[in-house]
């Protein structure tokens, strides 16, 4: 199916002027034009346009992509599956802000002090990420999922979310609040690494009692669907830094948990 200049803008929010000039430059060719010099876009045009747009909300500038694009097909799907991560971390980063939002708040009315290091907790690694071919500095996870650091920053409490939606608004949480929370995730992490020495499955019975309780936590949050919470379950196999953490109560814990919120997912969210 065809659609216009005008159908493609409407759906992407592209404006006119930038699909105009995309096909100026040659970024974005529209499929064929009629004889009324009206143009038109097929499917192929389409997903390329949404190509460009996850480029452009990575960082990238638009002489960077065209060269991206004219890779082979595996190679954009090695970039796009790196989009995904970036835009996880993006969440995770956002996430980090509403807490120093709600930490700073409480703090001003006179409610609680704030550690100085949490003052920047969420402006941490906001720059453009890097390719999975590239090299760059990235943040380190340490204690829980909660908490990224990098050089020379101390902590950051990073919460998860997903791939194409913002974090829903948090209530206000106390400090007894918090310290709970990070209490009650370390000890699914204990009972998930205490459950692979037993020799347990991910689909178990009493492993999915406690990939339950890792689900209610997250939703202390956002509310995931089974597409958010299987993604975030590869995330902290995917991203070295999750990993380093993971790997602080098992060797295995990683996969473990990632199996097992599969599993949820598919029973309990689909």
């Amino acid at each position: 199916m065809a659609y216009s200049m005008v159908d493609v803008s409407g759906m992407s929010g592209v404006s006119l002027n930038e699909l105009s000039q995309y096909a100026e430059t040659g970024l974005l060719n529209p499929a064929f034009g009629d004889v009324d010099e009206d143009i038109y876009y097929e499917k192929q045009e389409l997903l390329r346009l949404q190509q460009i747009l996850f480029c452009k909300e990575v960082g990238m500038k638009e002489n960077e992509i065209a060269p991206m694009l004219r890779d082979n097909p595996q190679d954009v799907i090695r970039i796009m599956k790196q989009h995904r991560i970036d835009i996880l971390e993006k969440a995770l980063r956002l996430h980090g802000l509403i807490q120093t939002l709600d930490k700073t708040i409480s703090h001003l009315q006179g409610e609680q002090e704030i550690d100085e290091h949490d003052l920047y907790i969420g402006f941490v690694n906001k720059g453009r990420h890097q390719l999975l071919n590239e090299s760059g500095s990235e943040a380190v996870v340490t204690n829980d999922m909660n908490h990224v650091q990098t050089e020379g920053v101390q902590r950051s409490d990073i919460q998860s979310s997903n791939s194409s939606t913002l974090p829903e608004k948090q209530e206000m949480k106390s400090k007894e609040d918090y310290l709970d929370s990070q209490a009650k995730i370390d000890q699914v992490h204990l009972d998930l690494q205490q459950a692979i020495e037993d020799g347990l499955e991910p689909g178990s019975a009493k492993v999915q009692q406690i990939i339950g309780r890792h689900l209610e936590w997250i939703k202390g949050y956002y509310t995931p669907t089974a597409e958010i919470y299987r993604d975030l379950a590869k995330l902290y196999v995917e991203h070295k830094n999750f990993r380093q953490m993971y790997d602080g109560y098992h060797p295995r814990l990683a996969e473990f948990l990632r199996d097992g919120m599969m599993i949820k997912a598919e029973h309990d969210l689909s």
